[in-house]
């Protein structure tokens, strides 16, 4: 199933996500996923996935039809309580050689502390809309 990795912090758990991703690494993606069922992976503009499973077979299918990719993080911020830690960042996505970013994609992550150590509940990707002005993020809408 998973390897037996220990996750000492959730930014560690996120390290690994991304540099897993970045080698396309589908084993040592997994291993930072929460072993529960309810673990929920949303890709941009795709339906939520449930379950260790179906996520796997989403980044399996992603490494096997994609040249390898990396992301940028940017604007993270980091919410912590007790046992579990939320994670927010802008992604930007570089494809293969490509010197130009796809994105942004806003993201969360949620960070679960096991007994295994700190491992990603909810990872959820959404498109951003371009052109927005530099404070839109800011505005309080209600």
């Amino acid at each position: 199933m998973k390897s037996q990795a220990f996750f000492s912090s959730p930014e560690d758990c996120a390290r690994a996500f991304y540099e897993a991703f970045a080698q396309a690494d589908v084993e040592a993606l997994m291993s930072v996923w929460a072993e529960d069922e309810d673990i929920c992976c949303v890709h941009p503009a795709a339906a939520p996935l449930y379950g260790f499973a179906a996520v796997r077979a989403a980044w399996e299918a992603i490494f096997r039809n994609s040249a390898k990719m990396r992301i940028e993080l940017r604007d993270e911020s980091w919410h912590a309580t007790i046992g579990m830690v939320t994670q927010h960042a802008v992604e930007w996505i570089y494809v293969g050689e490509e010197a130009q970013p796809r994105g942004p994609v806003f993201m969360t992550n949620i960070f679960l502390r096991a007994p295994q150590g700190w491992r990603l509940l909810v990872h959820h990707a959404s498109p951003l809309q371009t052109g927005l002005p530099a404070n839109a993020g800011q505005v309080v809408l209600h």
